[in-house]
């Protein structure tokens, strides 16, 4: 991870990912940033047709081999220095958890929960197996997607109802519940307390 690319990210996904193991920042940063990327296809489409062909040009692009991906593109070259940490059925689960939005004025109850339960998994779950978890992160990481959506998209995500669950104790966690608070309007310094304390 790059300064310039992790400039790219919010200051509270910065914050998670300082409060991640040194060896695991890089690959964390860019799970992050693809998914961002994401999110701003949606956002900028004006043709669904469009937007389904990025999305499928980049599941070719992250499934293909380092030798055989395109050049030029920063987040693809980040993928060939973390070589094989991000398994590819994460990046799988968070392509169709945003192919699930595509052209669709309005999100649906049922849309949002498939979008929030894949994305979850491809963020949460796969940062609980790196560092051995054996806790269900699939609520809070579902939370934290229903409402990054919300906050990403207001005019789009109405009448959807976010599941509660409580934040994770563990310092080990500590990234996935920085996440989770992040997106429910706390204060700059009652997310760097929860960060330093876990509370």
């Amino acid at each position: 991870m790059t300064a310039d690319t992790a400039l790219e990210l919010s200051p509270p996904a910065r914050l998670a990912i300082a409060y991640a193991p040194r060896d695991l920042r890089s690959a964390f940063a860019l799970l992050l940033q693809v998914d961002q990327r994401f999110a701003e296809i949606l956002r900028n489409a004006r043709e669904p047709m469009i937007a389904q062909i990025k999305m499928a040009w980049w599941r070719e692009a992250l499934s293909s081999t380092a030798e055989a991906r395109p050049k030029g593109e920063p987040l693809l070259q980040t993928l060939n220095q973390v070589c094989d940490r991000i398994p590819l059925s994460a990046f799988e689960a968070l392509a169709a958890a945003w192919e699930h939005l595509l052209g669709n004025e309005q999100f649906s109850q049922e849309a949002v929960d498939a979008h929030a339960e894949l994305r979850a998994e491809a963020i949460f779950l796969t940062y609980a197996r790196w560092i051995g978890t054996v806790q269900d992160v699939q609520p809070i990481g579902r939370i934290w997607a229903l409402e990054a959506l919300r906050i990403a998209f207001p005019e789009r995500v109405t009448n959807c109802h976010a599941p509660s669950a409580p934040l994770p104790k563990a310092r080990a966690l500590r990234p996935l519940s920085i996440l989770t608070m992040s997106v429910q309007n706390p204060s700059g310094p009652r997310l760097i307390l929860h960060a330093l304390t876990g509370i």
